[in-house]
């Protein structure tokens, strides 16, 4: 990963049962770069920012944020990460991310 890349996706798939959201997709955002991420709804993009921010698990792939790897590491040790970055979901959803 070259240091100018904040966000680093590699092979990324997301599946719920035979849907499949997302497959093999790989994205790299660079310090500075501006990204919008557009798409008719059920697409799949808030699907992805939960699973770079690590609100879900991917049924596969690599997600590298800020230099931490989000997949595999404890809450504890992305912690780092997880106090640089924020994300505002439009209208209800991030409640599919709570519990009751």
């Amino acid at each position: 990963m070259n240091a100018d890349t904040v966000i680093s996706i590699r092979g990324l798939t997301n599946r719920f049962g035979s849907t499949v959201v997302h497959e093999d997709l790989s994205l790299d955002v660079r310090r500075g770069e501006v990204l919008g991420v557009v798409g008719a709804s059920g697409s799949g993009k808030s699907v992805l920012l939960r699973s770079i921010v690590g609100l879900m698990t991917p049924s596969d792939g690599d997600i590298t944020l800020l230099g931490c790897d989000v997949l595999h590491r404890s809450a504890a040790e992305r912690s780092g990460a997880s106090a640089r970055t924020g994300v505002m979901f439009q209208d209800g959803a991030l409640f599919s991310s709570l519990t009751v």
